[in-house]
């Protein structure tokens, strides 16, 4: 009898503790994003992600290219879904415990299962089975209390996530419009140039000056978003952040009578943006010695823009040079987080260059504490 007790009293308090640890994982996700660890939405949202990369890359090798787009293209909200279930199953499972304990039902699966009943009836707040005695009707209002603020997480929690996903996509859009789909970065100079708004190039750096501060807080507050694939199969927002990035390098170094005010602040809010979320995916960063992309595209670059009227310098070798330290800054970072999302490569963004990497399900030593483990 004893010996009962004290089982039924552990298996209560860890069912409590459990409850706690999903309240603390919700809470954390939804309310203070970016500021604490949830490792548990984390867990959740690997646990279902990789296998859906896995089945991906299986039908590439088939070259069932439009299936492993559409699987794709599910990673990001099954993620999600599994996130809110494994809320939910824990949840149910901790108070079914705790029931089971303080209601002293029978040793068995009957017990367990009568348990679980009352808790699926608390936590969804239907009442279909009422508890037998005061304790149970206690652990039962709780359990209903809990129910409702889990709702009330996740009907500001999707909002909050798709209202980021949409300013993200926004400003992809119009870059194609801008710059071709796959989008290039003489595509989006040459088009300017040939539309007559290549003095009004500003505009644009300005708006994906602030596409990348926006980028770098939405992303490691809410970092499912970076498995979130466009509308567009022909386009991604790792291709769309390096192609801005090699425009305003290119304009930079590789033009005569360009203003680079703001273009430089685009640069630098584009690397802040890629480290934050590198550190968040555990992925080094720092200057490498040179670049992975061929010398011959940049020359090619040149020639084109040159063939299409605009002011190209006369030095291409001292173009080059500033050109290459520009992107050495972010280069390893684009391939890397551009191969975890499988991002559609380019002449710029070649897919041999991709470098596999998997998140750890841990925060990696010596990260930032407020952008690694917060899914």
């Amino acid at each position: 009898m004893f010996t009962m007790t004290v089982l039924r009293l552990l298996i209560g308090v860890a069912g409590a503790v459990g409850v706690l640890v999903v309240l603390s994982s919700a809470v954390r996700s939804v309310v203070l994003p970016g500021v604490f660890p949830a490792r548990v939405a984390r867990v959740a949202f690997l646990a279902v992600r990789l296998p859906v990369a896995a089945l991906a890359a299986r039908e590439a090798r088939r070259g069932r290219l439009r299936r492993r787009e559409e699987l794709l293209s599910l990673q990001g909200p099954l993620g999600i879904l599994a996130q809110l279930a494994t809320w939910t199953i824990l949840v149910a499972t901790g108070f079914t415990a705790m029931l089971w304990a303080v209601e002293r039902q029978p040793a068995s699966f009957a017990g367990v299962r009568d348990a679980a009943r009352e808790s699926g009836s608390s936590l969804s707040t239907l009442g279909i089975v009422r508890p037998a005695h005061l304790a149970g009707e206690f652990v039962a209002f709780a359990e209903a209390g809990v129910g409702l603020v889990l709702l009330a997480l996740v009907v500001t929690y999707l909002p909050t996530i798709y209202g980021a996903f949409s300013r993200r996509e926004a400003l992809v859009a119009r870059l194609a419009v801008r710059a071709g789909s796959p989008p290039t970065p003489t595509g989006l100079l040459r088009r300017s140039w040939e539309l007559g708004r290549f003095d009004r190039l500003e505009e644009v750096w300005t708006a994906w000056e602030l596409w990348f501060i926006d980028l770098g807080e939405s992303h490691t507050s809410f970092p499912q978003l970076t498995f979130f694939r466009s509308q567009r199969a022909d386009t991604s927002w790792v291709t769309s952040a390096a192609t801005v990035l090699d425009a305003a390098a290119l304009a930079r170094h590789a033009l005569e009578g360009v203003p680079d005010s703001r273009s430089e602040l685009t640069v630098r809010a584009g690397i802040g943006a890629l480290e934050l979320i590198g550190e968040f995916l555990g992925i080094p960063h720092g200057s490498a010695d040179g670049l992975r992309l061929q010398r011959q595209v940049f020359v090619d670059a040149l020639d084109e823009l040159a063939d299409a009227g605009l002011p190209v310098v006369h030095d291409r070798e001292r173009a080059w040079d500033g050109f290459v330290d520009e992107r050495r800054h972010y280069e390893s970072l684009v391939f890397t987080i551009a191969g975890l999302a499988d991002a559609v490569p380019t002449a710029w963004l070649p897919a041999e260059l991709f470098v596999t990497h998997r998140p750890p399900v841990v925060r990696p030593s010596g990260a930032k504490r407020s952008s690694v483990e917060d899914v």
